[in-house]
């Protein structure tokens, strides 16, 4: 029953996972213009971001914050099963990765795209398959604007890791800490590519694992940032 229930709500989706809007799709318009809004670095709203060399806070750049009907339209693809969002999702992935491109490239020629392993150890496998497919877009649209872009599936989870979900900003800091274990490290430098940007400990971890195994981290890319305190910062990396 639950599979043809989602088989049918791919072909009749019964209500946009942004608003609720009744037979509006997916997304309705207003709420796929929010998740496509303008490519900023949004990392402003996790002041706890900062490298393994201890410089800048790693660069974040998004096309929404994480609130409203783009955060409801995430928490639908992740756990309620709106499988038919990936499309929108993956476009505003690849939108996103397009723009940094223009800051990357005149850094390097090269970059290896490496996807965030999925942080809910009991859906991990369908958590990864999402990340990647955020990642494989935006590998692709770094490649269609010129770059030698490829796709790393060079991280996982370590077993001992916890939970995310419910926890305050100070334990998920914690949980985070050496979660991420590197299987090896690509030569090219890196952008990492996840769903959301909430404290930061997950791409922080990820960056010191990457730089631990000798490894570049340039950015990442998110579907959405939790709301800066601040205005958002302008241009490329620090």
């Amino acid at each position: 029953m639950k599979a043809l229930r989602a088989a049918a709500d791919l072909i009749w989706p019964a209500d946009c996972a942004g608003c609720g809007a009744e037979l509006a799709g997916p997304l309705c318009t207003r709420c796929r213009l929010e998740l496509l809004g303008p490519v900023e670095r949004r990392e402003g709203g996790s002041p706890r971001l900062v490298p393994a060399d201890g410089g800048p806070a790693l660069a974040v750049w998004s096309s929404a914050w994480y609130a409203g009907p783009v955060r409801n339209a995430i928490v639908a693809w992740k756990r309620q099963g709106r499988g038919e969002l990936e499309r929108e999702l993956t476009r505003a992935a690849a939108r996103t990765a397009e723009a940094a491109a223009r800051v990357l490239a005149q850094i390097t020629p090269a970059v290896a795209v490496v996807p965030i392993p999925s942080r809910a150890l009991r859906n991990w496998g369908e958590g990864a398959r999402r990340t990647r497919a955020l990642a494989l877009a935006a590998a692709e649209a770094l490649a269609g604007a010129g770059l030698e872009a490829t796709l790393e599936d060079c991280l996982a989870r370590r077993a001992t890791s916890r939970e995310q979900a419910g926890l305050a900003a100070h334990q998920r800091m914690r949980g985070r800490e050496d979660a991420t274990r590197v299987r090896y490290a690509p030569k090219a430098p890196c952008l990492l590519v996840d769903d959301v940007l909430t404290t930061g400990a997950t791409l922080l971890d990820a960056e010191r694992s990457l730089a631990a195994a000798g490894a570049t981290v340039l950015g990442a890319i998110v579907l959405a940032a939790t709301p800066a305190q601040s205005q958002t910062l302008e241009g490329g990396l620090p």
